[in-house]
């Protein structure tokens, strides 16, 4: 492929009907695309040869065979148009005029200059103290979180995998008290969420209460703590020999031996316990294998 300056070139491939005196005649539009096009963003090339002679699309090979008369003054519009519009187009351009003859060479070569169309609708940037950014609520860009306009990286993590009827084993739990015991409050932890491996939908960016949450847990403070966060009540407390965290829409009937309903909206993880209820996603007792996650940031 040619870059050429915002413009493209176009060869017109030329053949003539075997007549004493031709009127019409057959040429191949052939598009030469330049580096700048990516072709998975555009859906259609089209050209319209004038004076109202051709509207055509090119086909997959990037062209297309027109039937136009001779000796005639002509010129080719062009068009292209993406996916995310595809009733606007993107680029425009119009060729010089020309004329083929019979006594013309067997191909010709045209430039059209390509210009992008000023009224294409484009993605909105929303600038924030002077700080351009595209992604403006919980999204994930370059491994870092962003709550709010406020960045987050990734900094402590702890996962487990865990069976329908099988109790944690002494590993499972002491990696599980390991992660709370290699936290510092010093490091000024101000997110947390927990969840599915694959799909930890809930967090709390309340530092203050981010903080409270490790500060329970590592005092092994058995006694039922909560707080609100992002619509979420944020449980800590003991059942059996270990501590877990909790978190629920509910305001009532929760707690760390609490055996909540799928539809309770309720996470819990307690991989201490010492019998076969670790915790889970909405069913947290007797609940279905799955793996679980909590992420803190900073």
């Amino acid at each position: 492929m040619l870059l050429l300056l915002n413009s493209l070139l176009i060869f017109l491939l030329i053949s003539c009907d075997v007549q004493d005196k031709p009127q019409t005649i057959n040429f191949e539009y052939k598009h030469n695309q330049r580096h700048s096009e990516r072709t998975v963003d555009f859906i259609r090339h089209n050209v319209k040869v004038e004076p109202n002679i051709a509207d055509e699309d090119l086909d997959s090979n990037m062209s297309v065979r027109i039937l136009v008369p001779l000796d005639l003054p002509m010129y080719v519009n062009y068009k292209n148009f993406k996916k995310d519009h595809p009733d606007i187009y993107y680029e425009y351009g119009t060729s010089d005029t020309f004329i083929i003859t019979t006594h013309s060479p067997d191909s010709l070569t045209v430039n059209i200059p390509v210009s992008v169309n000023p009224n294409y609708p484009v993605q909105e940037i929303e600038t924030i103290d002077n700080e351009t950014t595209e992604c403006t609520e919980n999204c994930i860009v370059d491994n870092s979180t962003i709550v709010d306009n406020v960045t987050f990286s990734d900094n402590a993590t702890w996962s487990d995998n865990f069976t329908r009827g099988v109790t944690t084993t002494q590993t499972q739990k002491t990696n599980w008290r390991n992660f709370w015991d290699n936290l510092s409050i010093s490091d000024n932890w101000s997110y947390i969420s927990v969840g599915h491996i694959d799909n930890v939908t809930h967090f709390c960016d309340n530092s203050s209460i981010v903080t409270q949450i490790i500060t329970q847990i590592q005092n092994d403070n058995i006694t039922n703590w909560n707080s609100n966060c992002n619509q979420m009540n944020w449980i800590t407390g003991g059942c059996g020999a270990g501590l877990s965290i909790e978190l629920s829409v509910k305001q009532s009937g929760t707690g760390d031996c609490a055996c909540n309903r799928i539809n309770d909206n309720t996470t819990t993880i307690r991989p201490a316990i010492t019998n076969r209820n670790w915790g889970g996603i909405g069913i947290t007792c007797g609940a279905s294998s799955q793996s679980l996650e909590v992420i803190l940031k900073r």
